[in-house]
């Protein structure tokens, strides 16, 4: 039941942030919440502490797409979608590789079933869900991978979590629709010439 509540509040805000309605890191929490407790009793621990972090760019997400206000405090400007510059896709490669690294030295001390993947899993999402609360465009680049990865692991666990690899699946299906409407709305904004300096 937990597994196919927190697949439909995933679906819901995957599809809500496909329109950039704000409303989808409503929907977002809701599914971050419900899928660590599955994580927990499935021994994914990297999910675990994953989550737990993403409670809180939850809550970022929240803030800077709900608040005009919050938006211009953190990036002096409202917070519009575009592409990261080279300076942003140096840290976040640089945030990737750190919490990869880290996650697996950890996670091999544990009874994670798969320690390299979730490692890789989790830095992933940790960068994409940034981008995302920063809304930018190459974030919908690392779901792409980040979800068909995912798919796996919930089809390998020796307790199948269909639901779960199934929603992956059409996160996978979104992430190309939501990179499409966004690349246009960031060449919309006026980001084809930041994009020619990248």
């Amino acid at each position: 039941m937990l597994e196919i509540f927190s697949a439909c509040c995933g679906l819901i805000q995957s599809i809500l942030i496909l329109f950039k309605r704000k409303e989808n890191w409503i929907f977002y929490l809701l599914n971050i919440l419900t899928l660590t407790i599955f994580s927990f009793t499935a021994k994914l621990y990297g999910d675990v502490i994953e989550n737990l972090v993403y409670v809180v760019f939850g809550f970022l997400g929240l803030f800077t797409w709900y608040s005009v206000s919050v938006s211009k405090k953190i990036f002096g400007n409202e917070n519009n979608i575009r592409y990261a510059n080279w300076k942003e896709r140096i840290f976040y490669v640089f945030m990737f590789l750190s919490i990869s690294v880290g996650m697996y030295f950890f996670l091999k001390s544990t009874d994670d079933p798969f320690p390299f993947l979730d490692a890789i899993t989790t830095g992933m999402s940790f960068t994409a869900t940034l981008m995302m609360a920063f809304k930018r465009v190459d974030s919908w680049v690392v779901w792409f991978v980040d979800d068909i990865l995912m798919a796996y692991v919930y089809f390998s666990l020796p307790e199948k979590a269909i639901y779960l690899m199934a929603l992956n699946i059409i996160w996978v299906i979104l992430a190309v629709g939501t990179f499409w409407t966004w690349h246009k709305e960031a060449i919309g904004n006026g980001d084809r010439n930041e994009r020619k300096k990248v």
